[in-house]
């Protein structure tokens, strides 16, 4: 009869574990646990002098979620706007999903003025589309950046998402930026998350 129970008991777990994970909102898309899994600063940043990123690598310092983050070092100016921006390249289908969000964690040193934003690129013809606003990020904390791509969304600039803008995502960048602070250190950026 225990046995009986036991294996009831652990048949009705491993049910309601499994709805769980199928009825999730969230799909983690990237973590960083063990590397920065195929995300890198774009050949073209490099050539430009507004675009201070100098490299980048997992970390342990912090995390949002798991044990490691995107370590990602800069050498912002001062005086000027400068970025410092992230991508990865992948063919991406987020037809099921509404929405996009990473949590970015600014150092407690930094100076106050630093924004984030993601920015997607889009369909054959690889367009640039950068969100309507950036997220300022408050030193010492993590920041929670999303965006919301559900037909007529006006979270990105001179673009309304369309079902085909969803299914045809080609790249994935996070921008670091700021008009006027100086500031060399790293910015950390984890969970990069689709939500439904």
């Amino acid at each position: 009869m225990k046995k009986v129970i036991l294996t009831v008991a652990l048949f009705v777990f491993v049910t309601l574990v499994a709805q769980g994970n199928a009825f999730s909102d969230d799909r983690v898309l990237f973590g960083f646990e063990k590397d920065v899994e195929g995300w890198g600063i774009p050949d073209w940043a490099y050539e430009q002098d507004v675009y201070v990123g100098e490299g980048i690598t997992s970390s342990t310092d912090v995390a949002k979620e798991g044990k490691s983050s995107m370590r990602l070092d800069t050498v912002f100016p001062g005086k000027k706007w400068a970025g410092a921006v992230v991508e990865i390249m992948e063919y991406f289908d987020w037809t099921p999903y509404s929405g996009i969000s990473c949590d970015v964690y600014l150092p407690g040193d930094a100076p106050k003025g630093l924004k984030a934003k993601i920015i997607l690129t889009v369909g054959d013809s690889w367009k640039w589309t950068e969100m309507s606003r950036a997220y300022k990020l408050t030193p010492g904390e993590w920041t929670s950046i999303s965006a919301n791509f559900k037909p007529g969304s006006e979270d990105w600039k001179r673009t309304r998402p369309t079902d085909e803008f969803r299914a045809d995502v080609r790249k994935i960048a996070i921008r670091i930026e700021t008009s006027n602070k100086a500031y060399k250190g790293p910015v950390y950026i984890d969970n990069v998350v689709l939500g439904e």
